[in-house]
């Protein structure tokens, strides 16, 4: 339920008896989605475009082809390299245990196939108790017992060393995790109030942590162990396809579809020829690339689905010590030389979005969530002169059209995903408007696998371009925000925004909550760290009889659910 980096295509708060989230969606008096094609008008939150429909009104069997545009570096969700979008989607509620879903809503629950309950016993001290369904065992036999839940806050605590996690926010605020009244409850106990408390809960086997290396190497190969309704059957590294067939040892609702198969195309133009000669049953044309192709095949057997949910893009740059981004007042100059309605529509101009579609003025919010507001201020207005000045105020001169301090232009190296065509839109563009400001570009592409690993990670570029899958809970991304967060990649903050997420994954009160992440928010833009750039909206191109998944928004899809009405011809294999 925290954020989820998502590699661009070749392209709250909670009551003891209910959920009362901050962040959840505006109400714009829209219905859900309709699968239609029109782009001119604004899509609400909690608009739903999946084919809903019952278990009774689907057949069995049958095949779902879907692509993605990375291969998984680490198939451990909760270690840093495995908190990557192509990989929860393979992972969560498919093959692992996913015990908090949200709805179309986003209102937060326990998921009962693996959560009995979820909830406060008491407010102060804070203290959750998890119990967990019974008889569920892990595929290597194990019990999913009190001790998974344990593993999981052991190992996100981040008090043990040298386990790489994604995150340890909520998980450093426990004081101790004990067994409950039976083996399957755990009564998590809190140092202080963590608004996001229900978004911990989680479950890991016993071997995944036993040491630094299986947690960290254990699962770079495949998923070692799993406990939901679909099973590895084959993972195929050379040709980048990951086999998933239905599991006969899950104990919940028995899943239509007998297999899911993942197939990793990192060129985007493939994809879409992929999915044009029927070798993909849906597909996610977030680019041109693919949108131009894919778009004639809507209404010949294929529905267009979209929704508006936690995803944005951005440009992150690197404010590492020591890198040519270290100073505040170079990074602000970058902020003011790049124009980010000129980005956007680099990528979208022929894309199906609102005509006069705004930039993203927030790093927390999207605007159909409550509480939105647009902070960037004077940072998020293209503005050549003011960008010079800025430098000028860092200690750059300019000598001719180029920024110079010691004899030297500022150079900045843009390191990105080969094959990546928003990136590829993208570059030419911030190129030219840093060249403007006297600022020279070098431009890298990097293998798909490795651009976290080994490049964003390790903070070996200046600019890289991503998208972030954000959640209804809040507090889930201050690992992006904190000066020491794991998945700060920019490598800036301050005591004041550290202060600022204490205070706002403590409050409870929701609009006092939404007021603090707007402070928050404001003091991002000022830091100048991550520019946010627009609201990614969900598109799907799908088989017609295809149910249950698509545009879902900000709703967990239910992969017992996911499968082809009765009738379909996709049924017969």
């Amino acid at each position: 339920m925290r954020f989820t980096r998502r590699s661009m295509l070749g392209a709250t708060a909670l009551s003891v008896t209910g959920v009362a989230l901050v962040g959840c969606s505006k109400d714009t008096g829209q219905g859900g989605g309709s699968g239609g094609d029109s782009g001119n008008d604004s899509v609400a939150a909690d608009a739903l475009d999946i084919n809903a429909k019952d278990r009774g009104d689907l057949g069995e069997g049958g095949v779902l082809r879907l692509t993605n545009n990375a291969f998984p570096a680490n198939w451990n969700r909760y270690s840093l390299d495995g908190n990557e979008t192509n990989t929860a989607q393979m992972c969560d509620g498919v093959l692992y245990p996913l015990l908090v879903v949200s709805n179309e809503k986003g209102e937060i629950s326990a998921n009962e196939a693996w959560a009995k309950r979820i909830e406060l016993t008491s407010e102060d001290p804070q203290v959750m108790e998890v119990e967990l369904q019974p008889d569920m065992k892990w595929s290597d036999g194990t019990p999913i017992d009190y001790k998974s839940i344990e593993n999981v806050f052991t190992v996100m605590s981040g008090k043990k060393k040298g386990y790489n996690i994604s995150s340890s926010e909520g998980y450093n605020l426990v004081e101790k995790v004990e067994q409950g009244s039976s083996d399957l409850i755990a009564k998590i106990s809190f140092k202080s109030t963590y608004a996001d408390w229900m978004g911990l809960a989680g479950v890991l086997p016993d071997s995944a942590v036993e040491s630094p290396q299986a947690f960290n190497e254990g699962y770079v190969s495949e998923p070692k162990v799993t406990a939901g309704p679909f099973k590895v059957g084959k993972i195929d590294t050379a040709n980048k396809t990951v086999l998933l067939e239905r599991d006969d040892n899950w104990w919940g609702e028995k899943p239509p579809l007998d297999q899911v198969l993942f197939t990793t195309i990192e060129d985007p133009s493939a994809a879409a020829t992929s999915f044009q000669n029927g070798q993909l049953d849906a597909i996610e044309p977030s680019v041109p690339a693919v949108y131009s192709v894919v778009k004639p095949l809507v209404g010949k057997g294929n529905s267009l689905r979209k929704s508006a949910g936690p995803e944005w893009s951005h440009i992150t740059l690197n404010g590492s010590k020591g890198r040519p981004l270290e100073d505040v007042k170079v990074r602000q100059a970058v902020f003011r030389a790049i124009d980010r309605q000129e980005v956007f529509l680099s990528v979208n101009s022929t894309m199906p979005y609102p005509k006069d579609f705004p930039p993203l003025g927030n790093h927390i919010l999207m605007p159909n969530q409550d509480g939105y507001k647009d902070n960037s201020g004077d940072l998020g207005k293209h503005d050549v002169d003011a960008a010079k000045k800025l430098l000028e105020e860092a200690g750059y001169t300019f000598e001719g059209e180029e920024a110079t301090k010691d004899g030297k232009q500022l150079e900045l190296t843009y390191v990105y995903n080969d094959g990546s065509k928003t990136n590829e839109a993208v570059v030419p563009v911030v190129e030219e408007a840093l060249k403007a400001v006297g600022i020279k570009m070098k431009v890298q592409k990097v293998p798909p696998t490795d651009l976290f690993s080994k490049y964003i990670s390790q903070g070996d570029y200046d600019l890289t371009l991503f998208g972030y899958t954000g959640g209804v809970l809040l507090s889930g991304n201050d690992g992006v925000w904190k000066q020491k967060g794991e998945s700060n990649y920019a490598k800036v903050g301050s005591k004041e925004i550290d202060d600022l997420v204490g205070k706002a994954s403590a409050e409870i009160d929701e609009a006092k909550r939404l007021d603090l992440v707007n402070e928050l928010d404001a003091k991002l833009w000022e830091i100048a760290g991550l520019i946010p750039l627009w609201q990614s909206y969900s598109f799907w191109v799908q088989n017609d009889d295809l149910a249950n998944f698509g545009a879902r928004g900000f709703k967990d899809l239910d992969w017992t659910l996911v499968g082809y009405v009765k009738g379909s011809d996709k049924l017969k294999g």
